[in-house]
């Protein structure tokens, strides 16, 4: 083989090599600083190194290509499986920060990582959010809370963990799940989005308890068998609750709608729905004097127990509380139904039409139509018209009744007595009375009689907060 040969040979297996140098993305980032290269050889090795820091050193394997060795800070893309993930080294590891989904050309973000960072609900009452890098963020204290800030960028997701109870107020800079202000308990945790300007919304709130943020079972009774009240219900027994504590439940069981009033007559008009209203039932509102109830409804008005009830004419919003004040309540509370040792039934509607009558004020002695109608009993004690139709049969032991004859003597002395014409006479006779032996007894106590179906006892209680 001739010099020239040689040197082709040479030439071409160099670039076969520097061809499959250029091919690699996890090439060395670091130029060399000793041996003899061309100036193409050089600038090839130089492209390479661009190549990988444009490729995040994608490959199969951990890039070890900074003078032979991993720096912080390195970026890799595993495609060892799909989708691709994303990684960093960090102080002798890789941390993962993103994964690569080669099928749609997508990506998904890490959320969380690293230890959780905290805030103090003291720093508020609008917490700034955004300062606290990582994703998982501890809010300690028990401040109230109107907002997270604005410094955070749009979109950002916080992972939020509450260490005590404190309040969470419903705006638009922090919308809360159901509209009604939240109070949290300590384990309580929150999935939060900045939606931008600093306004941001609870995307997700999960309870300690296990019971989820549910605004529609407000105000639903239930029965339990646990053994004590569950968490965010009552047991309900007529008591009164603070309104300003129960929001949400005080929303659920009052109907707030426009009325016309006169000033001295009780009548309001105009009202738009007074289906389940009933006599009763506290009624509050702008010209309504304290401690005035329903007194009667029709189909658009309400009468009140009082002509004095309206001290001033107009139209505005009228409350009336389906539940009542409560016992021993007043005009800061709100009533809890008293469901110890009833049952329940479906309050009549005029659905599609017309009412079911099923339970008739005749019978169940309330008007079944009307929100908390209370009715029935236990026993029963019937009355003569209650009675069916019936008989009572009797035996006759017989008897007889002593008579006291008067004879009549029309004649006297001796001889023959000739028949004669014919004649008539009067012979008294007296039947005494007599006992006929004959008893009908009468049977019953004239007691109550139970009407109970089987029943089986449970916890009554009512959930009062979402």
């Amino acid at each position: 083989m001739t010099r020239f040969k040689r040197a082709a040979a040479f030439a071409a297996a160099l670039i076969a090599a520097t061809t499959v140098a250029a091919l690699a993305v996890q090439n060395e980032l670091v130029p060399p600083t000793s041996g003899i290269y061309t100036g193409v050889q050089y600038s090839q090795k130089i492209g390479d190194a661009f190549r990988s820091i444009a490729s995040c050193n994608k490959g199969a394997t951990a890039p070890a290509n900074v003078g032979g060795a991993a720096v912080d800070g390195l970026c890799w893309i595993d495609d060892s499986a799909t989708p691709w993930v994303v990684k960093q080294y960090v102080n002798g590891g890789w941390a993962v920060i993103g994964a690569l989904d080669p099928s749609d050309s997508s990506y998904a973000g890490v959320i969380g990582g690293g230890t959780p960072g905290s805030i103090d609900s003291a720093t508020g009452p609008v917490i700034n959010l955004g300062s606290v890098l990582p994703a998982n963020v501890t809010i300690t204290g028990t401040s109230t809370l109107t907002g997270f800030g604005a410094s955070a960028p749009i979109g950002i997701i916080k992972v939020i963990r509450f260490a005590a109870a404190l309040k969470l107020t419903n705006s638009a800079a922090l919308t809360v799940p159901g509209g009604f202000d939240l109070v949290t308990a300590a384990g309580d945790r929150a999935i939060v989005t900045h939606l931008g300007s600093g306004n941001w919304e609870i995307t997700s709130y999960t309870r300690a308890s296990g019971i989820p943020v549910d605004i529609s079972a407000v105000g639903r009774p239930s029965f339990s068998f646990a053994e004590g009240v569950p968490p965010l219900h009552v047991a309900g027994y007529g008591q009164a609750l603070s309104r300003a504590s129960y929001p949400a439940y005080l929303a659920k069981v009052t109907r707030v709608q426009n009325g016309t009033r006169t000033s001295g007559s009780a009548t309001i008009a105009s009202v738009a729905n007074t289906d389940g209203l009933g006599a009763g039932m506290p009624v509050e509102g702008t010209g309504i004097a304290a401690n005035c109830a329903i007194a009667s409804v029709t189909s658009n008005a309400i009468t009140l127990n009082s002509s004095s009830c309206v001290i001033s004419s107009g139209t505005s919003a009228v409350t009336v509380f389906t539940t009542g004040y409560g016992t021993g309540g007043d005009a800061t509370t709100v009533g809890v139904a008293d469901c110890r040792g009833r049952t329940l039934a479906g309050r009549d509607r005029s659905d599609p039409g017309s009412l079911a009558n099923r339970l008739t004020s005749s019978y169940f002695g309330a008007a079944s139509n009307v929100f908390g109608a209370t009715g029935g009993s236990e026993s029963h004690t019937l009355i003569t018209a209650e009675m069916p139709s019936h008989n009572h049969g009797y035996t006759d032991p017989g008897h007889s009744h002593p008579t006291s004859p008067s004879v009549f003597q029309g004649f006297t002395g001796t001889g023959s007595l000739a028949p004669g014409p014919g004649g008539s006479g009067i012979n008294n006779l007296t039947i005494s009375n007599a006992t006929i032996g004959i008893t009908i007894q009468n049977t019953g106590g004239g007691g109550a009689h139970a009407i109970v179906p089987p029943t089986l006892i449970a916890e009554c209680v009512v959930r009062v907060t979402p």
